[in-house]
């Protein structure tokens, strides 16, 4: 067995690589992806880097192990191209995560969205790292400055890697679940474990807090999210994971507050009820799965970190009650002034999303009015709803367009 056989296979995969197709309606979406392609054969890099060095060694018996365990890795490789470009979720599932990065984040972030056994965070330096770490042979005495190259090189363009779980591509109201994925790349950039000051310091107090972050974000909807995921998967717990029971108490003191507050106009304060009856009805059922320490742990953390999350938040953007009524307030306005009927112009209401999905017509209305719209007990019973699918993605599609032409408009103008 020789070396040949390696170098074939770099050269169908480098192939491969090269000829994914990137017929991608936006351009941030279609920077990220190429950005990942480059990182992706500079990967391919690494291997031809350890590859040249181990041909160049004097291998006897170990030779046809080598050769081997470097043909294995570009299966790995592929693997990886494959996730993220047959992704099956939508286009526009990157809309919303974009938004999230625009809102929060310190700067444009590149990301890519990609198909997996779970919902979970992750990078392309990360992933190539511990295909390296998998490795039992030592590195090639040449070939190393090489190797360093190369992965500084892909360390410092590293893309953030956000993958859904495969059976909820079209679980449009599973979606949000990536908001939190996605968090977990600004909670380390932000340096937010400030939060966690005066917290019990329990393994999965990040979780914790991200969970928390997002639902005084993005409102409801990500409590619903949380919940309808529990039901597929009623006991996962990790060490750095809190179950997604206690996940769903942190949900529930959120709604608790909101409720007691009844500051939400309607219909989203009719909606937090079926969330809220929802959730405790999920909670009750599977709270055994977790000991009263743990429940005690999460409520703690809550109290403890709850308005440092508000204070945050508000550092660059509105959390979700407070959005809501300036939202409304600014609908108001706009009506009372005319030009309504101009969609830049718009300030959309849930009721008035409602309207619209009831006449079959997508709506440039913002992510959190949107996803917090169906909400309520009826929409938790449309998850697979076509319809349903159909009208947030086209709705997405829309307010994305909405924008691009506003800053368009904009920069004219200035």
């Amino acid at each position: 067995m020789s070396f040949d056989v390696v170098f074939d296979n770099f050269v169908r995969s480098e192939t491969h690589i090269k000829e994914v197709s990137l017929d991608i309606p936006y351009r941030f979406q279609l920077r990220s992806l190429e950005r990942v392609k480059e990182l992706f054969l500079r990967w391919l890099d690494v291997y031809k880097a350890y590859a040249n060095g181990y041909r160049n060694e004097l291998l006897t018996k170990t030779s046809r192990y080598v050769i081997r365990m470097l043909s294995s890795f570009t299966d790995t490789l592929e693997g990886k191209v494959r996730e993220v470009f047959e992704a099956r979720i939508p286009n526009e599932a990157y809309i919303l995560v974009n938004d999230l990065f625009e809102q929060l984040g310190p700067r444009p972030i590149t990301f890519v969205l990609a198909e997996g056994t779970l919902f979970e965070q992750t990078s392309i330096f990360r992933q190539l790292s511990e295909t390296i770490d998998k490795m039992s042979a030592p590195r090639p005495a040449q070939g190393t400055a090489n190797i360093d190259i190369n992965m500084r090189d892909i360390q410092s363009r590293d893309v953030p890697v956000l993958y859904y779980e495969q059976g909820q591509y079209d679980n449009v109201l599973a979606w949000p679940l990536l908001l939190h994925e996605a968090f977990h790349y600004l909670y380390t950039y932000e340096r937010l474990d400030r939060l966690a000051k005066d917290c019990p310091k329990v393994s999965w107090l990040e979780e914790a807090l991200i969970d928390m972050y997002i639902v005084n974000y993005f409102g409801p909807a990500y409590a619903l999210s949380l919940a309808t995921y529990l039901q597929r998967f009623p006991h996962e717990k990790t060490v750095s994971h809190p179950s997604f029971v206690a996940r769903i108490f942190i949900a529930l003191q959120y709604l608790v507050k909101v409720k007691k507050e009844n500051k939400l106009p309607s219909p989203v304060s009719y909606h937090t009820s079926d969330v809220f009856e929802y959730l405790k009805k999920v909670w009750s059922q599977q709270k055994e799965a977790d000991t009263a320490q743990v429940q005690e742990q999460v409520e703690t953390v809550y109290n403890a970190a709850e308005q440092r999350v508000i204070d945050v938040i508000s550092e660059k953007a509105q959390p979700f009650s407070k959005f809501l009524t300036t939202n409304e307030e600014q609908r108001k306005t706009m009506h009372a002034r005319g030009g309504f009927e101009y969609v830049e112009n718009q300030v959309l209401s849930v009721g008035d999303v409602l309207e619209y999905f009831e006449a079959g017509i997508p709506v440039a209305a913002d992510p959190r009015i949107l996803f917090n719209t169906f909400t309520s007990r009826k929409s938790q019973e449309m998850i697979h709803d076509p319809r349903l699918r159909t009208f947030i993605v086209e709705s997405l599609k829309k307010w994305h367009i909405k924008n691009a032409w506003s800053a368009a408009k904009a920069s004219v103008q200035r």
